[in-house]
């Protein structure tokens, strides 16, 4: 029986947390979100950003995403924060009948990209949901974050997902800062430059310029990626069967 693609969601930490409220969770967007990811055919991995739990000690601790000494308490506490946020949010997905199973980025950034694939398929084969998030890690004697945003390509480079959903706590990417109009049905990488980006609350990842970028690098690959608002269970759910929704969509580029 030959397997089915599974697809990559990336929750945003903006939209699952109260990004201006240190260590306060949004519990009803994620019994939303988790209500529509049951809903899903496909079998899923799924990737959360720190929002107001990891990003507020990194931000304390002067923790960033290049290599360098961190003080033992900062790095500790922003691997707590990071912990206490991803079992909340497998608690509320288990809730809707989700069996998630989570591994921290240490488990597997180190592996061939083969090896990342088989570990990631034998959870998926077992009826497992794969869930990870960004992360503090270490690098011989120094640390730094790794995003959930790199991750989510690092994992679509291994398994060459259907698609790649980004949840957001808005509609999508637009072209300015306002917001007022509607967000771009499809951006083309030769148009990122004309987008005004806008990081909102404590961010120490790179934010929206970070996100687009990895999803450039995604879409090259030759995989459609889906920014949608992740408040609305019903677009949520239109990403994932692949259906026109408000949003914004990358599209997969085939290369010559």
């Amino acid at each position: 029986m030959e397997r089915r693609k599974p697809i990559i969601v990336k929750l945003g930490g903006a939209l699952i947390t109260y990004k201006d409220k240190p260590l306060a969770i949004n519990l009803g967007v994620i019994n939303n979100i988790g209500g529509a990811l049951s809903k899903s055919d496909s079998p899923l991995i799924l990737v959360h950003g720190g929002g107001s739990f990891g990003h507020y000690f990194a931000e304390k601790y002067s923790l960033t995403t290049k290599p360098s000494r961190a003080s033992a308490v900062g790095v500790s506490r922003t691997r707590i924060a990071m912990l206490k946020l991803n079992l909340k949010i497998m608690d509320r997905l288990h809730n809707h009948g989700i069996d998630p199973y989570p591994l921290p980025p240490s488990c597997f950034v180190g592996l061939t990209k083969k090896s990342k694939r088989d570990l990631f398929l034998s959870l998926m084969d077992q009826g497992l949901t794969p869930i990870t998030y960004g992360d503090v890690l270490m690098k011989k004697r120094d640390c730094y974050i790794l995003s959930g945003d790199e991750i989510t390509r690092i994992l679509s480079d291994a398994l060459r997902p259907k698609r790649v959903i980004f949840l957001l706590n808005v509609d999508g990417i637009f072209w300015s800062l306002s917001q007022s109009n509607s967000p771009i049905e499809e951006l083309k990488p030769e148009d990122l430059r004309e987008v005004q980006l806008q990081s909102v609350g404590m961010d120490v990842t790179g934010g929206m310029a970070l996100k687009l970028k990895e999803a450039l690098r995604i879409a090259r690959m030759g995989i459609d990626v889906i920014f949608v608002n992740g408040k609305d269970p019903r677009r949520i759910f239109k990403a994932l069967i692949g259906e026109p929704s408000k949003g914004t969509l990358i599209r997969g580029m085939i290369s010559d």
